[in-house]
């Protein structure tokens, strides 16, 4: 995860100096595999998660996705030593729960958590909407 978020990562800081709720990014991943860097991965989450940002990790095939569910943080907020993330920005959703069903429902798991970490971010930064309407 902490590699091929940094582009996004990088992208995510310049927004911080926004003024108003015009950019907020999503990192996708479809992974097969485990983590093998699990402390440095949950850091750069918790760094990542002052920004504007969620990361949505989609698991494939049979692998042991413990440490994604550990990721996801729906109990309670991501920690490491005595650092915490601001707030929860992982969903993680394993594939093979939805292999036999209609895609629609993978669809709203994999965005069901993104309306409230969109809203979260905003609304802990203070910043509103842009209003094109006049």
């Amino acid at each position: 995860v902490s590699t091929q978020s940094t582009g996004t990562a990088r992208m995510a800081r310049e927004a911080l100096n926004q003024h108003k709720a015009a950019n907020y990014y999503i990192l996708l991943l479809i992974t097969d595999g485990v983590l093998t860097d699990m402390d440095q991965t949950i850091h750069t989450i918790i760094e990542a998660s002052e920004l504007p940002m969620s990361i949505i990790i989609v698991g494939v095939g049979d692998a042991d996705f413990d440490n994604m569910e550990r990721l996801d943080s729906d109990d309670a907020l991501l920690r490491l030593g005595s650092r915490v993330a601001k707030r929860d920005i992982v969903q993680f959703v394993p594939f093979r729960d939805f292999k036999n069903v209609p895609v629609a429902r993978l669809a709203s798991a994999v965005l069901e958590e993104l309306p409230g970490q969109v809203s979260d971010y905003f609304n802990s930064q203070h910043l509103h909407p842009i209003n094109d309407i006049e």
